[in-house]
């Protein structure tokens, strides 16, 4: 089988580009009009939470067998089939509100329909890469991925405010579901070549469960996989505690208005896309462990500065430190583990560890809430930047993770 071409000549790459951003930008367009139309509609604070929840369950409870769904069947359609999906579920809600007014109970079903079909677009996306990108290149193109969806959601957030006041939040939705389905047909023209038989395709078929065992026992047996997994789900609920207060820090700490609020959070997207574009530049995939080691005790160090020296010319460079360091981390991580897990595992590989990001999150909110309502938030993020500091420490004695990395001008069949 011949090399895919270069990422610049690689219609299908551009094609799934195109896809997961304008998927992002129509999410964040989606999240802002929904929250905000049942905080307006409800005036209540807890009605939020439950659409949140309602999106974080399937996750979940979906996101361990998704996977093993995205290795039985061709990737590209369950990515089509996924797609659609949000994009029926988004349509469904928008002709219901129109037809039967709001009621929060629609909200939350579309909610629940919504997550689960997303839980298959981010691993069925991150293991199609592979199979449409020459190995040599996935960094680079997992670095315009992260990149280009960053801004698409900063892009899409903002814009999505503007949606509402202009037109209201329901036709925003309805332009929400039309995003999908513009990326379900980007998706579908993939040219994808001939793959190996899966299950599916004839003679004995694995119990579900037990390719979700398999999943889980290839993570367990990959020491440096294993490891690497252990120390995000750490981080994520450390780093998750920071960042589902910037607001709270940006007002108590360094006394600012909204405008300071909302320059933090572009500093740290801004970084995020720096970051993820450097591990291709300067390849380093060669030292995937090292970088999450590494950065892992910037990420501590920078946090106890933010706290330490609570001043707006110290906060903003800072975070845009911060996100050029997870842009880092997290373009590493995905491009070597496309590299190096075996393909017929991608699948599964990417749910789990969705899963497991996604299961730190809600409880770093509410421990962090209660942490800081308790102690405030400069003891409570010195204590969460100390804590990162440690994990880094800790990290040092993973000899596997240390040396675990992937050399993209490797040759690999």
């Amino acid at each position: 089988m011949s090399a895919p071409p270069p990422l610049a000549h690689n219609p299908n790459f551009h094609r799934l580009w195109s896809a997961r951003a304008i998927s992002r930008f129509g999410s964040s367009l989606g999240y802002v009009a929904l929250l905000w139309l049942t905080f307006a509609e409800t005036n209540s604070a807890l009605a939020v939470a439950y659409v949140g929840l309602a999106g974080f369950v399937p996750t979940i409870v979906v996101g361990i067998f998704s996977g093993a769904l995205v290795d039985r069947f061709e990737r590209r359609r369950v990515i089509v089939l996924s797609t659609l999906g949000r994009s029926a579920a988004m349509g469904a809600l928008v002709l219901l509100l129109y037809v039967g007014g709001f009621h929060l109970a629609f909200v939350l079903v579309a909610s629940l329909v919504f997550s689960a079909c997303a839980t298959f677009f981010a691993p069925g996306s991150q293991a199609l890469l592979p199979e449409i990108v020459d190995r040599g290149s996935l960094a680079n193109a997992n670095g315009l991925f992260e990149s280009t969806e960053a801004i698409a959601g900063i892009a899409g957030n903002g814009l999505g405010g503007g949606l509402v006041l202009a037109v209201g939040a329901v036709p925003t939705l309805g332009i929400d579901a039309a995003s999908y389905l513009v990326g379900a047909i980007l998706v579908a023209l993939i040219a994808v070549a001939a793959a190996s038989p899966r299950p599916s395709d004839g003679g004995s078929r694995p119990r579900m469960w037990d390719e979700v065992r398999e999943g889980f026992a290839y993570l367990r047996n990959a020491v440096a996989l294993f490891e690497l997994t252990m120390l995000a789900l750490v981080l994520n609920f450390l780093i998750s505690v920071l960042l589902t207060f910037i607001v709270v820090y940006s007002t108590s700490l360094l006394h600012g208005s909204a405008v300071v609020y909302g320059l933090l959070e572009a500093c740290l997207a801004g970084g995020y896309g720096v970051g993820a574009l450097l591990v291709g530049r300067f390849g380093l995939t060669r030292h995937t462990g090292a970088v999450w080691i590494y950065s892992t005790f910037a990420q501590g160090a920078l946090l106890v500065l933010m706290v330490l020296v609570a001043r707006v010319p110290v906060a903003l460079p800072a975070f845009l430190a911060f996100g050029v360091l997870q842009g880092l981390a997290n373009v590493t991580w995905l491009s070597s583990v496309q590299a190096t897990v075996p393909e017929r595992l991608q699948g599964r590989y990417f749910a789990i560890d969705n899963a497991l990001s996604y299961a730190a999150i809600p409880l770093a909110q509410i421990v962090g809430g209660v942490l800081i309502a308790f102690y405030g938030v400069g003891p409570t993020l010195l204590a969460v930047g100390l804590a990162t500091l440690a994990a880094g420490v800790g990290a040092l004695f993973l000899r596997e993770l240390r040396q675990y990395g992937y050399d993209p001008s490797a040759r690999t069949a």
